[in-house]
C-alpha cells in the first residue's frame, strides 16, 4: 500500500501496522507453542523467521506512511550553527529542498482536500493547548505550570509547539527525503531576486550567502623569483616549503544594505572576526561617521574644481540644470 505505484495514498490509517502485529505474534507463538499450528519445533523456528520477515517489511511500509502524516502537520526543526555551515569553492548551499515533480503536485492538492483535514490540520488537543496558554498567561504559580507544561518542546509531549519557523508544514512535508540544495558559483555572475513579505527569512538567506561568501578561500602559492640579469626565472621550492608559503586568498565580498539592519551588521562583523579578516572589515555609513571609514572624494583629482565638474557634467543641460553647466 505505501509502495510506488501510479496512484499511492499516503494520508490515510497506517493498516500496515495491523499485519505487523500478526506476523510478530505468529512468529512469537511458531517459536513457544509451534503445535498450535501443528508444525514440529524445527519447522517452527523456520516459519517464525518467515513471519518475522514479512513483519519487518510491512513495518518499514507503516513508517513510511507514519512518517509523511508527521511531516505533513509538523514541519521537523532545522537548525544549524555558524561552524556547521558548509563552505566550498565550487557550490554556494542554499538549505534543504527536493525536485519538484508531478508527484508532489498531486501531493500538495490531496492536503488540501476536506476528508483529509484530519491528517493535515492541528489536531484539537493541540488547539486547545494553545488556548489553555492564553487563558493562564497571568494566572498565579501553581496552574502557571500547567502552561508552561504544554509549551514544553518536548518529543513526548502530546500537545507539543510547532517550531518557530513559520510558513506551511506540508510544502516541506510531502517529500520526507529532502537533500542539500546548491548553486555553481560559475552561476552567480547573473542576477538574483528573492521574493518575501516580511518575516519570512530574506535576510537570514542573505547571512547565508554572505557568510559563505566571506569565508570562502583559494589557496594560492607564493613563488620567489631570483634576478639573472634583466630576465626573471622563477626558484621552486621543495614541497614542505612550499604548502608553507601557501596562503589563503580571501574573495572581496561588498553589501549594500538600503535597509540599514543591525543584526546583518553585526552578522557580518562576527563572520569575519571568526574567519580573521577584521582588518579588511570597512564600514560606509553617513550617518554615523564615528563608525564609517573614511576616504578622500577629491584624492583622484588635480583640483578642487573639477568635482564640481564631474557632477554638473552629469546634469542635464536644459531647465533648471542649465544654470549649473
Amino acid at each position: 500500500m505505501a509502495g510506488q505505484y501510479p496512484l499511492e495514498a499516503l494520508l490515510r490509517p497506517a493498516v500496515e501496522l495491523y499485519t505487523t502485529t500478526v506476523c510478530f505474534t505468529a512468529a512469537a507463538l511458531c517459536i513457544v507453542a509451534p503445535w498450535t499450528f501443528a508444525l514440529t519445533p524445527l519447522f517452527g523456528i523456520v516459519a517464525a523467521l518467515g513471519f518475522v520477515w514479512l513483519g519487518v517489511v510491512r513495518l518499514k511500509q507503516a513508517g513510511v506512511v507514519l512518517r509523511y502524516r508527521r511531516n505533513i502537520r509538523r514541519l521537523p526543526k532545522y537548525t544549524m550553527t555558524s561552524a556547521e555551515m558548509p563552505v566550498s569553492n565550487e557550490h554556494l548551499f542554499i538549505g534543504k529542498g527536493f525536485r519538484w515533480t508531478q508527484k508532489h503536485t498531486q501531493r500538495l492538492a490531496d492536503t488540501y482536500l476536506p476528508q483529509f483535514a484530519s491528517y493535515v490540520e492541528p489536531s484539537p488537543l493541540y488547539e486547545r493547548a494553545r488556548r489553555l496558554e492564553k487563558q493562564l498567561e497571568f494566572a498565579p504559580f501553581p496552574l502557571k505550570l500547567v502552561a508552561k507544561a504544554t509549551a514544553w518542546d518536548v518529543a513526548w509531549n502530546p500537545a507539543r509547539p510547532l517550531p518557530p519557523v513559520g510558513g506551511l508544514p506540508r510544502l516541506h512535508g510531502i517529500e520526507p527525503r529532502e537533500q542539500d540544495v546548491g548553486l555553481q558559483l560559475g552561476e552567480r555572475v547573473g542576477h538574483t531576486l528573492v521574493l518575501g513579505t516580511t518575516r519570512v527569512g530574506k535576510t537570514r538567506l542573505a547571512e547565508l550567502f554572505i557568510t559563505q561568501d566571506i569565508r570562502r578561500t583559494h589557496c594560492r602559492g607564493r613563488r620567489r623569483r631570483a634576478k639573472m640579469g634583466r630576465r626573471t626565472q622563477t626558484v621552486h621550492h621543495g614541497y614542505r616549503r612550499r604548502r608553507a608559503e601557501e596562503q589563503p586568498d580571501y574573495e572581496v565580498v561588498i553589501v549594500f544594505d538600503p535597509k540599514g539592519d543591525a543584526d546583518l551588521l553585526k552578522r557580518m562583523y562576527v563572520e569575519c572576526e571568526r574567519a580573521g579578516r577584521l582588518d579588511e572589515f570597512y564600514v560606509f555609513h553617513l550617518g554615523h561617521p564615528d563608525l564609517s571609514a573614511r576616504y578622500n572624494a577629491v584624492g583622484r583629482f588635480g583640483r578642487i574644481s573639477e568635482v564640481a565638474t564631474r557632477v554638473a557634467g552629469q546634469l542635464s543641460g536644459e531647465g533648471n540644470s542649465a544654470a549649473f553647466r
